[in-house]
């Protein structure tokens, strides 16, 4: 029961570092004027990065593990953008980089290493 609890708590913990990279990956975009839906994927996009980069196994540091996993994921974002603007891949990559090894180092630090 304990270890469940702890799980949970893990799971809170990362939906709470999700929420955070959500709402700093999305004030810029508000401040842009974009639309609902663009918001609405990008904070969904993090929220679900915060459980993925927190559990994933990789055989790295978490910032780094933060760093490849936040880097993949946001390739494909920046591709689909380029259709309607051909700039947005820049400002996408660089935040999956810079959002991605953050709430890998976050986790690490907050969550993972806690027993």
């Amino acid at each position: 029961m304990a270890e469940q609890l702890r799980a949970v708590e893990k799971l809170v913990k990362a939906l709470l570092l999700g929420t955070a990279a959500g709402i700093l990956d999305v004030i810029p975009m508000l401040l842009q004027g974009l639309s609902w839906q663009a918001n609405l994927s990008a904070f969904l996009h993090w929220l679900a990065l915060g459980v993925i980069i927190t559990f994933a196994k990789f055989p790295f540091a978490g910032w780094l593990s933060g760093l490849i996993i936040g880097t993949l994921t946001g390739i494909p974002i920046a591709v689909l953008t380029t259709a309607t603007d051909a700039t947005a891949w820049l400002p996408i990559l660089a935040s999956s980089v810079i959002l991605g090894t953050t709430l890998g180092f976050m986790s690490e630090k907050l969550i993972q290493n806690q027993n």
